[in-house]
């Protein structure tokens, strides 16, 4: 292992050390962005581009989410555009980006950093109803590259749980990211050019990643669980009936697990 080895898997490991277990975090109050310790705001795409250049981070973000997240792809396996919620945020303007420029974040700083983002999307209108599913908030990380990955996915593993329980999806897009697209394994629709960390309401579609045998039997059945209590009454039949039978086969996995240990 070389000494760039080095450095990266000491980030990771830092930010699986520094990442805490997901607990309740209360959203009454809204936090200023800059309690984290970073320098970095919340902007509007509009707001990028009128003060941004085209080749800037944030400016080079916004043309690749018009450019590819809001256009139909070959790939995609279906018709419409990559992400189908893209061009409605795009006119709504309801995509907020920020940007941390950092080359060597620290990642308890990140993580707090995407902590308050959350809570301030949490009290961002639109807070619910049909127009919610538009907002869209992307902390990127304009110092990091494609060699950092390994330290967004540990970020993204270790928070998404405290989303997932408010109803929200926290997504990791780098150069990277192996994630196949839903309807063709080949495709790649969260490689991005920039790393950063997505944040946006939970939809019906999101179950497969809620339900991957990746996660815990525990994981899983709390992901299913705020599934179906959030959008349970809004889902079509054939999602809610997945999800239940998702979620029963991981509580009988969870007690298959149980059952040797209550043994002893």
């Amino acid at each position: 292992m070389n000494a760039t080895d080095q450095t990266k898997a000491t980030k990771v490991r830092a930010a699986e050390s520094a990442c805490p277990r997901p607990a309740a975090v209360s959203t009454d109050i809204v936090p200023k962005t800059a309690a984290s310790g970073m320098d970095f705001s919340l902007r509007r795409a509009s707001e990028v581009d009128a003060e941004n250049a085209p080749e800037s981070a944030l400016g080079s973000t916004v043309n690749w989410i018009r450019d590819f997240l809001a256009r139909p792809h070959r790939d995609v396996g279906r018709a419409g555009p990559v992400c189908p919620f893209t061009p409605m945020a795009l006119e709504l303007d309801t995509i907020w980006l920020a940007e941390i420029s950092e080359s060597e974040p620290d990642p308890q700083r990140i993580q707090d950093a995407v902590e308050q983002c959350r809570q301030v999307f949490l009290e961002t209108e639109p807070r619910e109803g049909s127009m919610a599913i538009n907002k869209v908030f992307m902390v990127v990380f304009s110092g990091l590259d494609a060699s950092d990955a390994p330290l967004i996915d540990a970020i993204q593993t270790r928070m998404k749980p405290n989303f997932v329980e408010v109803g929200l999806m926290l997504g990791e897009f780098h150069a990277n990211n192996e994630t196949p697209g839903l309807r063709n394994p080949d495709f790649r629709p969260l490689r991005s050019p920039i790393p950063m960390l997505v944040m946006r309401h939970m939809v019906e579609s999101d179950l497969p990643f809620l339900k991957r045998e990746l996660d815990t039997p525990q994981v899983r059945g709390a992901y299913l669980r705020s599934y179906l209590r959030r959008l349970g009454g809004t889902i079509r039949r054939n999602y809610f009936e997945q999800a239940v039978e998702a979620l029963v086969q991981a509580e009988i996995e969870l007690r298959a697990c149980s059952a040797p240990e209550a043994a002893r």
